[in-house]
């Protein structure tokens, strides 16, 4: 059983956050907590102490009544930026942003997204792109990848 991520930093983008963990919606999706200022793990795949696979991290990039949140400075995050997650135990993992990009919903490829296998690495989601009302949702995630540090 994976050690659960409690806080998220990123420092180059002003982010510093409590994480807490989640499961699926009853459509399936990963959930997400409610406030802007809350991440969400998604602990059916691995932790920061994991030896392989994804530790899947994501927050709301907005919400009404609660304005724009902290991930929305995902879009903003450059490759070799530094992350740093803090567990339960009080560890704290350190990664390496290897990868940005902005991608269709429909086009995630979510098999490498909430992968179990390979090097460990830290992916982070929010939305982003344009709003469409009639789904009450955005049309693009932003997925950061960072590669374990130490």
């Amino acid at each position: 059983m994976p050690t659960a991520p409690t806080r998220l930093a990123v420092p180059s983008l002003g982010i510093d956050m409590t994480v807490v963990g989640v499961g699926v919606d009853d459509r399936n999706y990963m959930e997400i907590p409610f406030s802007i200022f809350e991440a969400g793990w998604y602990r059916f795949g691995p932790g920061p102490d994991s030896a392989a696979g994804a530790t899947v991290i994501a927050a709301h990039v907005d919400m009404p009544n609660q304005g724009v949140g902290p991930f929305a400075e995902l879009r903003n995050a450059q490759v070799g930026a530094e992350i740093t997650v803090t567990d339960a135990d009080g560890v704290t993992h350190t990664y390496r942003v290897v990868q940005v990009e902005r991608i269709e919903k429909a086009e995630v490829p979510l098999d490498q997204v909430f992968t179990k296998e390979g090097d460990p690495t830290l992916v982070l989601v929010t939305c982003g792109g344009d709003f469409d009302f009639t789904a009450q949702s955005y049309t693009d995630n932003y997925i950061v990848t960072a590669e374990k540090v130490s």
